[in-house]
This record gives structure tokens, sequence and C-alpha cells, in this order.
């Protein structure tokens, strides 16, 4: 076993150590930030493979217990922020208008309620059930039509519960506890409370009224972002779009 403070990681498997360190950290045996021992150190003091330990924390890692830092080693993970920051309520002076919701102007928006009527007489006529396509075909060939306009490359179409939901599929199917992901500032508070819940690094992304900067997007790049998220048009907080301009391949270079 090895002593780390005033626990003991212990086990000889890498499910055992694993489990091991995860039940510290529950305990709170092993506070966020702690720094774990070396891979080989850990390995000579529990007599196992250092690989036996690698796999442990690849597994920890996986789970969202710890993050890596390359040469700064590994360590417990700081949890994520338990209230989200639409529950933290800010007053707003007189004479402002608060954007922070994100929600549109209601008088915009279309009317659906022979939209919604349509679809209950259909639902009622040919019942959604188990093992029918998970995407309508008429909504599949509208969203490729428009993810066409928009040059969004050939491909599947999936339906997710909002963009939200959409972002954390996405990068929990690409990316690993750790990594960065670079992401607009400021930008869409949900978005910001997902990245670290998911064991993501948020890197912060200028933006100004064409969208991202590209010189501060190529920074985060640079500094080993994994995946970025841009919002196109209607950008939160700021309302902003992205214009052509600054979309075209040239944009960096300008």
């Amino acid at each position: 076993m090895f002593v780390l403070g005033e626990y003991r990681i212990e086990g000889r498997r890498a499910s055992e150590i694993a489990a091991s360190v995860e039940r510290a950290v529950g305990a709170g045996e092993l506070q966020p930030g702690e720094v774990l021992p070396p891979l080989r150190e850990l390995a000579v003091y529990l007599e196992v493979n250092p690989n036996t330990v690698a796999a442990a924390y690849r597994t920890l890692r996986d789970r969202g217990v710890i993050e890596t830092a390359g040469r700064r080693g590994s360590r417990v993970r700081p949890r994520p922020a338990s209230t989200p920051r639409e529950a933290l309520r800010v007053e707003v002076p007189p004479g402002v208008r608060d954007a922070s919701g994100g929600n549109p102007d209601p008088s915009l928006l279309p009317p659906l309620e022979r939209a919604l009527a349509h679809a209950a007489a259909r639902s009622a006529q040919r019942p959604v059930l188990y093992g029918t396509p998970a995407v309508d075909d008429d909504l599949a060939a509208l969203a490729r039509a428009a993810f066409d306009d928009d040059g969004v490359p050939a491909g599947p179409v999936a339906v997710t519960s909002g963009a939200l939901d959409a972002i954390e599929r996405v990068l929990a199917a690409h990316l690993r506890p750790g990594d960065t992901v670079a992401v607009e500032d400021p930008g869409w508070g949900s978005l910001l409370d997902l990245i670290p819940a998911l064991g993501l690094r948020p890197a912060p992304v200028g933006v100004d009224d064409e969208g991202p900067l590209p010189e501060s997007l190529a920074r985060a790049l640079q500094d080993g972002a994994r995946a970025v998220v841009v919002t196109d048009r209607a950008q939160n907080p700021t309302g902003a779009a992205v214009s052509r301009t600054r979309a075209s391949p040239n944009a960096a270079l300008t």
C-alpha cells in the first residue's frame, strides 16, 4: 500500500487501485487538487506492473475522478460548482435590460397552435412506438436542407433535447476528462457549467460583434484545446453573429 497524507492507496489489480482512490475521494480523505503519486513510484510501492497503475489512473480519469497534466502529474479533479449560474440571481439596475437569460422576445416567435394541433392529430393516428425511426423523415429532410445551406457536411441527423444536450453528447463522445475546450468569453452560462461537470477544462476565447477573435482562438488551439464551441448567431449574452468575413478560411490571417 502507498500512504498519501493520511490515506493508504492499496490494491493489486487496476480495478482495485482505482476503487481505492475513488473511495478516498468520495469520503473526503483525498481532497480536490491533491496530487497523486507518480505512476512508477506507486507501482514500486504496490509491487505491481506500471501498466497496472497506468490502467487504474486511466479508469479514474475516464470516470472524472482525477485529471492529468503531463509532467505535472495526476491530481484529484476539482469538484464542479453545484449551483447552476442561472440560480444565482443578480439584481439588474434600473434602465438596464437583462439579457442573461438568453430568451427571445415572445412577440417575435411564430404562432404554433396549428402546428401543435396537427402534430397531436397525427400522433393519435400513428402513435410513435418502440422500434420506429428515431428521426421523422420530413424533419430530417428539413434539417438536412438547413444544414446544406449553412455548409454543414453531409451526415446523419440526430434530434436532441436542446442545444446543451447536443453539445454534451458531442463532447462526451469525442473528449476525455482533463481535455481542454475553447469557449466564448463572455459565453453561455449553462455551457460554462457543463464543461467542468464533464471533467473538461475551459479555455476562454474573446468575442466581438463578428464572433470569436481569430487570434484568441488560435492561441487556445495552440495551447492544446481539443474542441471549440462557437455560437454562429444570437450569441449569449452579446447577441453577436459570426460574419461571413470572420467565418472565412483566411480569417486568422486578417
